[in-house]
C-alpha cells in the first residue's frame, strides 16, 4: 500500500489521472457533514454549484454554504451539529454544495473510488482503505480554502495516514510532514485558525468542537452513482 497527501483541485485531479482512491478532507466542514448525513442513512449529492442544488430534482432536502455562511432559501447550511440534531427522513436524497470540498469531489472525477474522511471518521476510512477494496494506492486531499492551505485539513488528512501507516502503508515524504503536524499541532491550535474564528463568528462554534472529535462518527462515505453512501 502506498499513500500520499496533495491539495486542491490540481492534486485531486493528479490523484485521479495517477489511478490512486481519492479521499476528500474537508475538516472544516464538508467531510464532516456528509459523515452524519451517511451515519442517519441519507444519500448525498455533492455538486460544485449553488444553481445545481437549488435545481437538483428529487432532492429532500438541500445544504447549501458559501463563505461559511448558510446559502439563503437552503434547509440547512453546512453545519454537521445542525444535521446531528435533526430528525431527517428515512433514506433521504441531501444535494450539498459548499465553498470548498464539493468541487474537490467534483475534481477528483474519474478516480477510482472517491471518499470523503476527515477526524470523525478517520480510523473507519484507514482500516477500509487498507482492506484492499480500493487498491493499493491512495491520495488525501486536503480542500483548503479558497485555493490556499488549511491546517485543519493537513492535521485531519494526517489523522488517517496515522493509522494507514499503523496498518502497514508506506507513506511519501510529504504525507509524513503532514502525520507530523497531525501528531504536534494541537487541536487547540486549530481551534483558532482563521476557518475557526471565521465559523466562531457565523455562530458555529459548535461545529468546532464537533469537526475535531476522533472517530466518533464512524462511517465510510463512498461516491457511488453520483452520490455519498455508507459502506458501514
Amino acid at each position: 500500500m502506498n499513500a500520499t497527501y496533495a491539495a486542491g483541485e490540481r492534486g485531486a485531479r493528479a490523484a485521479a489521472r495517477e489511478g490512486a482512491a481519492a479521499v476528500v478532507v474537508d475538516a472544516f466542514r464538508a467531510s464532516t457533514t456528509i459523515s452524519v448525513l451517511v451515519s442517519k442513512g441519507a444519500r448525498v449529492v455533492p455538486v460544485a454549484s449553488i444553481q445545481e442544488a437549488a435545481s437538483y430534482a428529487g432532492a429532500d432536502y438541500r445544504i447549501g454554504e458559501r463563505g461559511s455562511a448558510k446559502v439563503h432559501g437552503f434547509d440547512f447550511g453546512n453545519s454537521p451539529t445542525e444535521i446531528e440534531a435533526t430528525e431527517l427522513k428515512k433514506g433521504a436524497t441531501v444535494v450539498i454544495s459548499t465553498t470548498n470540498g464539493t468541487r474537490i469531489v467534483e475534481a477528483a472525477g474519474g478516480a477510482p473510488a472517491i471518499l470523503a474522511g476527515t477526524f470523525v471518521n478517520a480510523h473507519a476510512i484507514a482500516d477500509e482503505l487498507a482492506s484492499g477494496a480500493y487498491g493499493v494506492r491512495f491520495a488525501m486531499i486536503g480542500c483548503g480554502w479558497a485555493g490556499r492551505r488549511a491546517s485543519e485539513d493537513e492535521s485531519a488528512a494526517g489523522a488517517i495516514l496515522y493509522r494507514l501507516r499503523e496498518k502497514g502503508a508506506k507513506v511519501d515524504e510529504r504525507a509524513e510532514r503532514v502525520v507530523s503536524l497531525y501528531l504536534t499541532r494541537s487541536k487547540e491550535a486549530l481551534r483558532r485558525n482563521s476557518a475557526a474564528r471565521r465559523l466562531e463568528r457565523l455562530g458555529y462554534e459548535k461545529d468546532l468542537d464537533f469537526c475535531l472529535a476522533e472517530n466518533t462518527v464512524p462511517v465510510v462515505p463512498l461516491l457511488e452513482g453520483g452520490a455519498f453512501a455508507g459502506r458501514r
